[in-house]
């Protein structure tokens, strides 16, 4: 399997050069491209080549470990397109699957993967577009992390609001009731850094009572202006079909645009890891 990370487009964080799997480069421009970029897009030449077996190789090499389903899926796995191998796929489907995003064509806010574990567990995501919509359904990139710093630098106070570990409750709304997890938004963990838990995609509720509650809500709403169309902290990717995605979760929030597609359109394959691109 021969895999390519010189993708055509107008971002030049996924400029790379032709590789192939047996050369130590592969892994390295996927690796630097995340240490950069937060995310690293590739390709596959083979077209035969399934999506999960490029998923599993692509895991093999960045050192990823098994995937991870979180415990909330875990216990609906059929309804929410997972397989045997912890991969689950995510396209239009004629039932409702409940979630907000799976099995729709709606736009989704940014958000990290892993709604209510805690802040850091899930650091990759593996996404594998196998085939992109007819209109729409782009990738958007916000690299929270970088943000945050910046908003530490400008608002101090405001920053030290949202690592509190009542600043943000996730609500995971495809269950009822809809079980809940409340931690920081933001929070510095031994040995690996800052790490971010940001959603703003109708997943979340701010602590905004109290006596941060005030340099909280102005801190959220100075993060969601830098994660606006044209904000130095965003990037809006089409991302084309047979195409691979590796998203640094723990450091990025990402969502995608509204999207026209059939019926098992613009169909998606991902998996969840507990193990980062080092």
């Amino acid at each position: 399997m021969t895999i390519r990370s010189d993708l055509c487009t107008d971002d030049p964080a996924a400029a790379g050069s032709a590789l192939d799997t047996d050369s130590s480069a592969t892994v390295a421009r996927i690796r630097k491209d995340c240490r950069n970029n937060g995310f690293a897009l590739f390709t596959v030449e083979d077209p035969v080549v399934s999506g999960r077996s490029i998923l599993a190789e692509t895991a093999r090499l960045l050192d990823l470990g098994s995937t991870y389903v979180p415990a909330v899926y875990a216990t609906a796995a059929d309804r929410f397109g997972y397989d045997v191998d912890g991969f689950n796929t995510i396209s239009p489907t004629a039932a409702s699957t409940g979630h907000r995003a799976f099995g729709t064509c709606v736009a989704q806010g940014f958000h990290t993967d892993g709604t209510l574990e805690p802040i850091g567990h899930v650091e990759t995501s593996l996404l594998w577009f196998d085939r992109a919509a007819r209109a729409g359904g782009h990738t958007t990139i916000f690299r929270a992390v970088e943000a945050f710093e910046y908003l530490r630098h400008i608002d101090p106070v405001g920053a030290a609001a949202l690592t509190t570990d009542d600043a943000l409750t996730r609500v995971a709304k495809s269950f009822q009731p809809p079980p809940r997890a409340s931690g920081p938004a933001f929070a510095e963990l031994a040995g690996r850094g800052l790490r971010t838990r940001w959603a703003d995609d109708g997943t979340e509720i701010w602590q905004l009572a109290g006596s941060l509650g005030e340099q909280r809500a102005a801190a959220v709403v100075r993060l969601r202006e830098l994660s606006q169309p044209g904000g130095r902290y965003r990037q809006d990717i089409a991302v084309p079909s047979r195409t691979g995605l590796v998203l640094c979760n723990g450091r990025i929030a990402h969502g995608r645009t509204a999207f026209a597609a059939g019926i098992g359109e613009r169909v998606l394959i991902r998996g969840l890891y507990t193990r980062e691109v080092a």
